[in-house]
């Protein structure tokens, strides 16, 4: 069903969910745009509370999370964590769009 042909006085009711979904579909830069304003929600639920607290910054490019950190120790810990850490923020985030972890 195109937007463009629908009728406007439709008389089924359609969750607002379902047409956002339709919209969203078809537009890959509006989606892009909401993956990559859940990244650094998902990085905080990813770590827990204490690597969240020594996190300077998160930002998302091209498949890659970077992440600056202010505690060496904390950062050697995630890494040995890496992939356990991707799979929950591709989790939280809903769609597999994290492909690489770099913390700095």
């Amino acid at each position: 069903m195109s937007y463009k042909n629908r009728d406007l006085r439709k008389n089924s009711v359609q969750p607002l969910q379902d047409i956002l979904r339709e919209i969203i579909g078809k537009e890959p830069s509006i989606s892009k745009g909401i993956y990559n304003s859940r990244i650094p929600g998902a990085w905080n639920e990813a770590v827990g509370p204490s690597a969240a607290r020594v996190t300077k910054n998160v930002w998302f490019r091209n498949g890659v999370v970077y992440v600056t950190l202010h505690s060496s120790v904390i950062r050697n810990e995630l890494l040995l964590h890496r992939d356990t850490i991707i799979q929950n923020m591709n989790d939280k985030i809903g769609n597999s769009v994290v492909k690489e972890l770099v913390l700095r």
